[in-house]
């Protein structure tokens, strides 16, 4: 082989060998935060039955607690549950991009003189 071919083919190879391993970079995270109400705690509550005290102890804080209007004794508990998708990547000084997903669940249950009477999820 020629020097200056063998020069050119190594220069070649090293520059794609640098490129290729320094240019691309990638990333993906998932972020959770507040308080999951699965479906087998929302099987033990019995409307009725279970008392607001046993969804606290069970639970912990709710993210809200709301007083029905005209009906002090009727509150609402709410827990939120959030979860954050992210993904990106880039091609340095050619392309960036990425996507973010952003999922809220919220489990309501309603309280009458510190018993649940009915429970509900918005997802």
């Amino acid at each position: 082989m020629h020097p200056r071919t063998a020069f050119a083919t190594t220069l070649v190879g090293l520059t794609l060998a640098f490129a290729s391993g320094c240019l691309v970079v990638s990333g993906k995270s998932i972020d959770e935060h507040g308080t999951l109400v699965t479906a087998n705690t929302l099987s033990q509550i019995e409307p009725g039955v279970t008392t607001e005290a046993w969804v606290l102890a069970t639970l912990g804080e709710p993210t809200a607690i709301t007083t029905v209007p005209g009906t002090p004794d009727v509150s609402i508990l709410r827990y939120d549950y959030v979860e954050e998708h992210a993904e990106g990547g880039a091609v340095f000084l050619i392309f960036a991009g990425g996507s973010e997903t952003r999922h809220v669940t919220r489990t309501y249950f309603e309280s009458a003189g510190g018993v649940i009477t009915k429970y509900w999820t918005e997802p």
